[in-house]
């Protein structure tokens, strides 16, 4: 007999999660589209629920919090920033810097215009709780390249410590992460 209750779903199908190697290649500079399925069917509770996690294991700072102010300062203008500038021409691909550009000033108009190279890895969970809470659309792969990029650019130490930061969260978001 056929159950024809529409209370009950079809299972989801598994998502192809990245490996700890996979993450390890993508902090490094490698292309990583399942990068996305670690954020790509949370809610606001589950995401605020994993940061919870994070904070007990010390991977974000204790004093995390999102920040409810989004205005931006008085003309400031995304293409006119250094980084977004570096951005545009190290990429060789034409696309893939229209897509990471443009999910990147999405994260830069959450975060009130605050400049992408001074962010920290918190600063880039701040920016995904408000495009999952806004149920923004935007690739998490393309946003979490495009920051990783900006890092990677820096000269300074803090660029290499915000990259091996967000890997290490990274990898415990995989951890847990069911499939």
């Amino acid at each position: 007999m056929a159950d024809n209750n529409p209370a009950r779903t079809e299972p989801q199908p598994a998502r192809s999660l990245p490996s700890e190697g996979e993450i390890t290649g993508w902090a490094e500079g490698a292309d990583l589209p399942t990068l996305a399925h670690l954020f790509d069917q949370l809610d606001t509770k589950r995401f605020d629920a994993l940061v919870m996690q994070i904070r007990k294991e010390e991977l974000l700072p204790q004093h995390w919090q999102v920040i409810s102010n989004r205005e931006i300062a008085a003309d400031p203008s995304f293409e006119d920033l250094g980084e977004v500038k570096r951005l545009r021409s190290g990429y060789s691909d034409d696309e893939v810097a229209l897509r990471r550009l443009v999910a990147l000033e999405i994260a830069w108009r959450e975060l009130g215009g605050k400049q992408p190279s001074l962010w920290t890895v918190a600063d880039v969970f701040v920016a995904l709780r408000r495009l999952i809470d806004h149920e923004t659309k935007v690739n998490f792969h393309d946003l979490l390249s495009a920051v990783r990029d900006v890092w990677a650019g820096l000269t300074l130490p803090h660029g290499r410590t915000q990259v091996d930061n967000l890997a290490a969260v990274l990898s415990f978001v995989r951890q847990k992460t069911k499939k």
